[in-house]
């Protein structure tokens, strides 16, 4: 099916200056401190957000395929419970209560951020591909509305290109963090977010409109 890939772009954008601030910047942050005297940090943080879009790219094809295997059976079936999904998780982040705690809750990423980088010391590279790469698996909910939208197409070259242009949107926030995303939380925080989650919403009555149209 077909994808708005402007709205897409608008959610990642308007999101990233906050949400993804604060649910991806810990780790990000706490890497760059352990390498601080890396001549190149801008490079540095480059390798690191590469691999955590890989990361989305990666889950994007692992979800496309499960979406065509449940699509195979009931294609109203899976955009009924998309657009449920969508709906949910769209009101949640609007009013950040338990649903959306529950399926974001970090320990892992906590745990790591925490004790792992002061006690293994996580330096250069190689580290900032690993540690990357992980940071594409932490529990967030705009995350899972890409992921959703990646299990609705047919075809796995959208699926990728959708969590490529969620990650590639993210970017600017996060690789310029410490200026953007403060002026810009400060500023216009709640008025992008709210947009974004409208978003999202909208998206998800859609997919109850696309599930009742197929089930006819």
């Amino acid at each position: 099916m077909s994808v708005d890939f402007l709205a897409l772009i608008s959610v990642a954008l308007l999101s990233s200056f906050t949400h993804c601030y604060a649910m991806c910047s810990g780790l990000n942050l706490a890497f760059l401190r352990l390498n601080a005297k890396e001549k190149s940090p801008l490079l540095l943080s480059l390798t690191y957000h590469s691999f955590r879009i890989l990361a989305y790219i990666f889950l994007g094809l692992v979800f496309s395929s499960f979406g065509n295997m449940i699509s195979h059976f009931s294609q109203s079936l899976l955009f009924f419970t998309l657009g449920v999904f969508m709906v949910l998780l769209g009101l949640a982040m609007f009013v950040r209560g338990n649903f959306l705690a529950f399926f974001e809750r970090n320990f892992i990423f906590h745990f790591l951020r925490e004790k792992m980088l002061k006690k293994f010391h996580f330096k250069g590279y190689k580290n900032a591909m690993f540690l990357g790469f992980l940071n594409g698996f932490v529990p967030c909910g705009l995350v899972y509305f890409y992921l959703a939208l990646s299990m609705s197409q047919k075809n796995l070259f959208y699926s990728a290109l959708i969590m490529f242009v969620f990650g590639l949107f993210t970017l600017p926030a996060l690789l310029f963090l410490n200026f953007f995303s403060r002026f810009l939380n400060e500023k216009l925080g709640k008025i992008y977010l709210y947009l974004a989650y409208g978003i999202i919403i909208i998206y998800g009555v859609y997919y109850l409109y696309l599930a009742l149209k197929f089930s006819r």
